[in-house]
């Protein structure tokens, strides 16, 4: 699991751009697959009110490219949140394999058949495949107006 990050000692600062769809459709390879909790407001509640955290399998590519040094140093890498299986007191059980599910989605794209596979294997497997990287715009609120920002996933 991933430890709470103090967002009052992240500051902002002035830095070149990086135009990210040049990284369109360029095959990478993935560097890290991680299960962590997320906040959510579409789980169960528990005893206190407060919604479950929700389990995901996040993927990550390796850095595509850097800008800054040192602590104002800043990684662009494809990066991918996969929704995994809990039940409603907000403990891990599975994950999807459906093929209309992302992950399911994702898992054939790769050639991964997890029919028989644990979460272990799974991540395991993963790591290390070559996909292709997906540039998409998006809109992000900055400084309360809507700003079109490019992000990277993975095609499949």
């Amino acid at each position: 699991m991933q430890s709470e990050i103090d967002f009052e000692k992240i500051v902002g600062f002035k830095s070149e751009g990086v135009d990210l769809n040049k990284f369109d459709k360029q095959s990478v390879k993935i560097e890290n697959v991680e299960v962590i909790q997320v906040k959510s407001e579409f789980t169960d509640l528990d005893e206190q009110g407060n919604h479950y955290k929700q389990w995901i399998l996040r993927v990550s590519s390796i850095v595509l490219e850097t800008l800054g040094e040192n602590n104002k140093k800043i990684d662009f890498r494809a990066s991918e949140l996969f929704n995994l299986i809990q039940n409603d007191k907000g403990e891990l059980t599975g994950f999807p394999t459906g093929d209309k599910s992302n992950l399911g989605k994702f898992l054939k794209d790769l050639k991964i058949d997890s029919k028989d596979m644990n979460l272990k294997q799974l991540i395991s497997t993963i790591f290390g495949k070559d996909v292709l990287v997906r540039a998409y715009d998006k809109d992000a609120l900055v400084d309360g107006k809507a700003v079109e920002r490019t992000y990277l996933k993975f095609r499949y």
